[in-house]
């Protein structure tokens, strides 16, 4: 049995998802290939800094930054519609890290998960289309809420901060929530909501902490810090260093000709209750970027929806929410929203915070 060297010899090319999904590329900086002309192009460049929060908390942050936002924590928006093509080049700076569009499902190249697709440490261009909705199919469509994170040693590096939030928009644009969203909301009152808590003790390991097998304690997450990230979404981005906190959600009056809307998104590794508070109630209408629909014989897929005051979901679940305050809100009335972290086993709760919800005219 002889053997041969493949020493120098060149990587083969892979052409096909086929063999490119049974392959494992190098990391470095990929061709993309396939390229298409780009209806919208973002940059995210990695950052890192001792970032200071609005309870005086300071820690190390890892995030991402384009060229004209700061570095902003969450990392800026990548927005889109429904049928664009779709450009997010990475420049990684310090060590190897990826971009996974959560939710998007691009082929194996743009998918940015460690080890199946690049591990980049020069630059890459992930390239994606958002799916367009079809009348009578449920299946179709990807208007939504969604986020993008690292997906290099995953849990640590989305905690450290390498996260911001997607939302795909369907071809009209803002005000429709999906291409035959029966109800359309506010644009003024468009609102994300990020539940983000801080392990401390994640926040002092280095960039591969665990990938060897070596047993730092990423199974135990144990915050002690917590926020409410996000903001209005009508509102152009905040400025350098910048903390973006939720702040005050608007929601028209009850009986306005468009609610407010409520995208929610989980950042963090317990379970998460939100409860909405004096009579407000949260008119749930799509889960993890997909519109709830009636796929009953007969149904059609019409769009359907709940109305709740509380809602449970785990790590990176995202709900998008129609605001309905009772009968008789007045504008300058105020509601609230509220989140508690439990804890993954007992279910005590770690920490709530809540967030003020203001009724406009």
């Amino acid at each position: 049995m002889s053997h041969h060297s493949t020493a120098g010899c060149p990587e083969p090319e892979l052409h096909t998802q086929v063999e490119f999904a049974t392959s494992q590329p190098q990391q470095g900086s990929p061709v993309t290939e396939f390229r298409r002309q780009p209806a919208r192009t973002f940059l995210r460049k990695f950052y890192n800094q001792r970032q200071r929060f609005p309870d005086g908390f300071e820690t190390e942050i890892w995030s991402f930054e384009d060229g004209t936002s700061g570095r902003v924590f969450p990392a800026p928006a990548i927005r889109a519609r429904e049928g664009e093509i779709v450009h997010v080049t990475l420049q990684p700076a310090k060590r190897s890290h990826t971009i996974h569009l959560h939710g998007m499902e691009p082929d194996p190249r743009n998918d940015g998960v460690g080890h199946t697709s690049f591990e980049v440490t020069g630059q890459y261009t992930y390239q994606f289309k958002p799916q367009p909705g079809a009348p009578g199919d449920p299946n179709r469509g990807a208007a939504g809420t969604y986020f993008y994170h690292c997906h290099v040693n995953t849990v640590l590096h989305v905690q450290m901060g390498m996260f911001g939030p997607m939302i795909i928009d369907p071809a009209v644009g803002r005000g429709t929530a999906f291409f035959d969203d029966p109800v359309g909301y506010d644009t003024r009152a468009e609102t994300l909501l990020v539940a983000y808590s801080v392990d401390p003790r994640w926040h002092a390991f280095s960039h591969a902490a665990g990938l060897a097998g070596e047993d730092v304690g990423l199974n135990r997450f144990e915050p002690t810090r917590f926020y409410l990230l996000g903001g209005n979404l009508d509102v152009p981005g905040l400025g350098p260093s910048a903390v973006k906190t939720v702040g005050d959600i608007l929601a028209p009056q009850a009986g306005a000709a468009r609610p407010g809307l409520l995208r929610v998104n989980n950042a963090n590794y317990h379970p998460t209750r939100l409860t909405f508070l004096g009579g407000l109630k949260g008119e749930v209408f799509a889960h993890d970027g997909r519109p709830l629909r009636d796929t009953t014989p007969g149904g059609q897929g019409r769009p359907l929806s709940a109305l709740t005051d509380v809602l449970a979901f785990g790590a990176a679940e995202r709900y998008d929410i129609r605001l309905r305050p009772p009968a008789g809100a007045r504008p300058g009335d105020t509601f609230g929203v509220r989140i508690d972290w439990l804890q993954w086993v007992t279910g005590k709760v770690l920490g709530s915070r809540t967030a003020r919800v203001v009724i406009i005219a």
